[in-house]
């Protein structure tokens, strides 16, 4: 009978043990994103605990497995590949990626997920059956889960509800198991049989008792009413003033409440919708889920008459339209000629407006629910009943074209189509100074056009005022434009985008100054994360002849390209000739690209590559000089071997010859033409973005690139990607020819970077730069 209850009691510790550990790496994969089937899941947490606990328990076999580990790694590092290298190398890439995801900087490169999520489920279950294998103190489970579980729980993982739930089964289970076991001990001696006998029967009741607990609790009717003591309230809010922010979903669910228009008194840049200014303090509150293949601006509000220190809408008449029915206006030529057809997915997250979120410019809504749509003269679009907590809907936008391409095209909009132009050209009477109107004037005074004139101003805020959100607030009877421009200097996108809007009409521009959100965050390609900090304020100006921009005055934010010197050209080969063959003006039709022509695969190679072929030994038109450029695999074995023999002499004699091909590479790039370093100086950059952990995707355009990666490195003070993307593709792609100046420029930029990270790592920049292979040539696709 006590082996029947000893097996019996080791399997319900190994299924409880087991379900424990699942329950909390489910949710640490969640966080992490990681996309693995759940049967997969359960079976890979099942058996990579249940090993865990083996080697727990039998530390000499670990140690043994360990040692053979080690000796096999030696031993192939030293007569295989130098494999110690790589794992070191996988082993400072995966640690960096945690520290700068720990610190919001990057999320876990997808090559890492599986590898972090399988170390997650090894240090847990260290954890948890040391807990109940060797102490045997289960409460020092409570900690430590139930805290993990709140986090994600307070960050709107709602399978934590359920998670936690597993948790408690089993931990209840574990609990009456112990004192079981305790009881058992104490009367082993005396074999009573009446306690063995009453074995089964209290395990049924301990497991039907914890099941019945937690399941009633999950199934009770949850209701958002609740017993009023605002004496506690106050008293609690008093101790603990952060305990207002908690999550609560009650201003946002259909059945307890009733959504509104969206106002910037929402956010958290307004304590109220009225005056402008002050300084504010951002939350990291989710607002919405989006799904788009593009970061983007999300309308929310159109504002259209300034006071001096706020700014109010003009309300006009709405239109009704049904779902999937376009309003645009539009005609099909327009729609293809254009613009570009985006479409974006939104889900709210404790949220609840009758706003409808969309870029400029939306043409079609999309909604499981029945909803009428209403939108108004400024493209802004409501749902009368609104869209709450979870709730989703489906935008057609219709993305303009850079200001460039419209103009080649011959687009022909004009200020005579306007209906209440005067509306976006209101200045407030006798409020504007007129050293504001000075510092206009004195702004576009060499701009020849509208669309000059609105870069000019955008760029002289950008670069003359500081981004801040501590700022002082404006003081009583002082105009806010004024103040900001001549007193302050610094402060947030209200402050840009009203500066920049009355500066536009006071030279005749019609603009509109715009609230909403701007995704920024994602959490992997495709989804965003909006938050409540990610709100934001930008202006729309009318330029003819291409109608509505969005321009972009607060520094914070990067400017999408506009091409204003875009030239449509035939594509065709630049004027090159190798060795000795003319390729002048053969398009790229003429030229096989399956040609096993050594010349032509030569040349191919160098518009796709850079200079990187001039490196590449196995080419047919291997450049001769390079071919002192030792061997990187056999230095690697020789340097694994003297690693073996003296280690001190192996890594100065592997840094010098780094630094020596290095130099050597950086002469022999100095002597191609512009254009060529222009690639060359790319693919470095690219490279070292690689090296922050954003590595550019197959089949991502160098925009698209660009766009993904822009936040993140602006918040690394590395300014300017777009702008070297543009240079770049200029000069690949658009045969235009690199100017000395595009080469400062992305000398200047790859100097950027390369300065954060040797602050940040110098072991691993130096490491990176001078002994590892591919930092300084680059294959640029």
């Amino acid at each position: 009978m006590y082996r029947l209850s000893d097996r019996i009691q080791k399997l319900i510790f190994n299924l409880a043990y087991a379900s424990l550990v699942f329950s909390l790496v489910y949710m640490l994969g969640l966080g992490m994103d990681l996309r693995l089937n759940i049967i997969m899941q359960i079976l890979i947490v099942f058996i990579g605990s249940m090993v865990v606990k083996f080697f727990l328990l039998n530390p000499i076999v670990l140690f043994t497995l360990l040692t053979a580990c080690v000796l096999g790694i030696i031993l192939v590092h030293r007569f295989i590949t130098p494999i110690a290298f790589l794992m070191a190398d996988k082993a400072i890439y995966l640690f960096n990626n945690i520290i700068n995801n720990l610190q919001g900087k990057e999320n876990i490169a997808s090559d890492n997920l599986l590898l972090l999520w399988g170390i997650l489920i090894v240090f847990l279950s260290f954890f948890t059956a040391f807990i109940l294998f060797k102490s045997k103190s289960i409460y020092w489970l409570l900690p430590v889960y139930i805290g993990l579980f709140l986090v994600y729980w307070y960050n709107y993982y709602d399978q934590a509800y359920l998670m936690i739930s597993i948790f408690f089964i089993f931990f209840f289970v574990l609990m009456g198991l112990n004192k079981y076991c305790k009881e058992r001990t104490k009367v082993k001696n005396s074999t009573s049989y009446s306690f063995e006998g009453s074995y089964v029967r209290w395990l049924k009741i301990a497991i039907t008792y914890s099941i019945l607990i937690v399941s009633i609790a999950l199934l009770l009717p949850k209701s958002n009413s609740y017993i009023g003591w605002p004496w506690l309230y106050q008293a609690v809010y008093n101790a603990f003033p952060g305990i207002e922010d908690l999550r609560s979903n009650d201003i946002s669910d259909r059945e307890s409440s009733k959504a509104s228009i969206f106002d910037f008194s929402f956010t958290d840049y307004h304590e109220s919708s009225s005056k402008l200014g002050g300084p504010v303090s951002l939350s990291d509150k989710k607002i919405m889920t989006v799904y788009s293949d593009d970061n983007i601006y999300l309308r929310g509000s159109v504002k259209h008459t300034y006071t001096g220190d706020q700014w109010k809408t003009i309300t006009g008449p709405l239109r009704n339209y049904k779902l999937k029915q376009d309003f645009s206006g539009l005609s099909e030529y327009e729609q293809e000629t254009y613009y570009d057809e985006k479409y974006i997915t939104i889900t709210n997250r404790s949220f609840a407006s009758t706003t409808i979120f969309s870029p400029y410019r939306a043409v079609e809504v999309y909604s499981e629910d029945y909803h009428i749509l209403n939108v108004n003269r400024d493209n802004i679009l409501f749902f009368s009943e609104g869209v709450h907590d979870r709730e989703s809907y489906t935008v057609k936008a219709l993305k303009p074209l850079p200001y460039g391409m419209l103009i080649s095209l011959g687009i022909n909009q004009k200020r005579t189509y306007m209906t209440s132009i005067e509306e976006y050209l209101q200045i407030p009477k006798d409020r504007i100074t007129s050293r504001t109107k000075n510092l206009v004037k004195e702004i576009v005074k060499d701009s020849h056009n509208d669309f000059q004139k609105a870069q000019a101003i955008e760029g002289f805020l950008r670069n003359n005022y500081k981004y801040n959100l501590n700022v002082n607030q404006v003081p009583e009877g002082k105009e806010f434009i004024d103040y900001f421009l001549f007193e302050e200097q610094e402060g947030y996108c209200t402050y840009f985008a009203t500066s920049m809007a009355i500066m536009l009409r006071l030279e005749g521009i019609p603009s509109r100054y715009v609230e909403g959100y701007l995704t920024q965050e994602t959490d992997e390609p495709g989804i965003y994360e909006v938050r409540s900090k990610n709100a934001h304020a930008w202006v729309e100006a009318f330029i003819e002849p291409v109608g509505w921009m969005t321009f972009e005055p607060t520094p914070a934010y990067p400017v999408q390209p506009r091409l204003e010197d875009y030239q449509p050209v035939e594509d065709k080969v630049d004027d090159i000739t190798i060795n000795g063959i003319d390729l002048h003006d053969k398009t790229t039709d003429e030229i096989d690209l399956n040609n096993k022509s050594p010349v032509i695969n030569f040349y191919n190679q160098i518009i796709d590559n850079g200079i990187d072929i001039l490196y590449d030994e196995n080419n047919p038109a291997y450049n001769e000089p390079a071919k002192n450029i030792p061997n990187e695999f056999e230095l690697r074995k020789k340097i694994a071997d003297s690693l073996l023999i003296v280690l001190l002499l192996m890594l100065p004699m592997r840094f010098l010859i780094g630094f020596s091909k290095y130099v050597y590479q950086e002469a022999q790039t100095k002597k191609l033409s512009n254009n060529d370093r222009v690639i060359c100086l790319y693919g470095q950059i690219v490279k070292l973005i690689e090296f922050l952990g954003y590595p550019q995707k197959s089949g991502e355009t160098h925009y698209e690139y660009a766009k993904r990666t822009v936040h993140r490195l602006y918040t690394y003070n590395v300014k300017g990607t777009f702008e070297i993307t543009d240079i770049f593709v200029r000069s690949k792609y658009g045969g235009f020819p690199a100017s000395d100046e595009d080469i400062m420029e992305l000398k200047e930029y790859r100097k950027d970077l390369e300065k954060y990270l040797r602050n940040r790592n110098p072991i691993v920049y130096y490491y990176r730069k001078y002994m590892k292979k591919g930092h300084s040539v680059s294959k640029i696709k």
